[in-house]
């Protein structure tokens, strides 16, 4: 992967991670909802144990990352959501 599509994924990931969290809050807060505050909200732990191994854990920045590389795989970057990261799981 170069350093453009890098860039974008990281761009990308971070607008899907401020709607997640807009549907988690109420409507008034989340029009007021910034990417710092949403950066806030989320969990700092990017790693959980479970089944006796280390995984990323659920909605962390990271694991958008990772999903978001997955999926354009086969379709276009523009056209990712947070339905279908909610789907992937």
């Amino acid at each position: 992967m170069n350093g453009r599509k890098a860039k974008a994924i990281r761009k990308k990931s971070l607008v899907l991670l401020v709607d997640w969290v807009k549907t988690l809050i109420p409507e008034e807060e989340a029009n007021k909802l910034t990417l710092q505050q949403a950066y806030d909200l989320v969990s700092k732990d990017t790693h959980v144990f479970a089944n006796g191994k280390f995984m990323l854990s659920s909605f962390s920045l990271k694991w958008i990352i990772q999903k978001i590389k997955k999926l354009i795989k086969t379709k276009n970057l523009n056209d990712v959501t947070v339905e279908d990261l909610t789907n992937e799981i």
